[in-house]
């Protein structure tokens, strides 16, 4: 029985095994995988074995490198003109886009991690208006970081310096919340 299950594979392989066999060798064979996978594109870590595994970049995300033309340059040098920095400019904005609706998300639903509190924090410090509400309501109830008064009475003031409607009428009711003793540190802070 074993015998003929043998045959029978082996009679198989020889069939099917003859009409894709274009490859010689294993290197060979894996270039033809990845081209089917690809349309017929080889990536860059394919085609150039000797490139590091962590440059991992395909060809339309490197920078293309236009020359210029040297006009009395001293060192035979020529400088060279990226013309794709507006594409990854907004390949960035758009994943820090993203990162801040994932960011946002957190929020809401009270799963607050280090990454979405390094993120608004961040913001904050460049001064984004949403970011620094954000932040001061997280303080305000306590979600992601310990409940603080001061701190968030803090923050609405300054979102209603970036011109945050409705960030003076919040600040006024922390304030309004607070204990006197978070009323002393409010009134030494300034």
């Amino acid at each position: 029985m074993k015998l003929f299950v043998i045959f029978v594979f082996v009679g198989l392989l020889s069939v099917i095994g003859t009409e894709g066999a274009a490859a010689s060798s294993l290197d060979e064979l894996y270039r033809d995988i990845i081209r089917s996978d690809n349309r017929g594109y080889l990536p860059l870590f394919v085609k150039n074995r000797q490139v590091p595994a962590n440059v991992l970049l395909d060809e339309e995300d490197l920078v293309s490198v236009e020359e210029v033309p040297s006009s009395g340059l001293d060192n035979g040098t020529r400088p060279v003109k990226l013309s794709n920095d507006l594409k990854n400019r907004s390949v960035l904005v758009k994943a820090r886009q993203q990162q801040w609706l994932k960011t946002v998300a957190a929020i809401k639903s009270n799963q607050v991690t280090p990454l979405e509190l390094n993120d608004i924090t961040s913001r904050v410090r460049e001064n984004d208006p949403k970011a620094t509400e954000i932040l001061a309501w997280m303080y305000t109830k306590g979600i992601g970081v310990a409940a603080d008064f001061v701190t968030a009475f803090n923050l609405y003031k300054k979102a209603a310096e970036l011109n945050v409607a409705n960030a003076e009428k919040n600040a006024l009711t922390v304030y309004k919340s607070m204990t006197e003793e978070q009323r002393r540190k409010v009134k030494n802070s300034y």
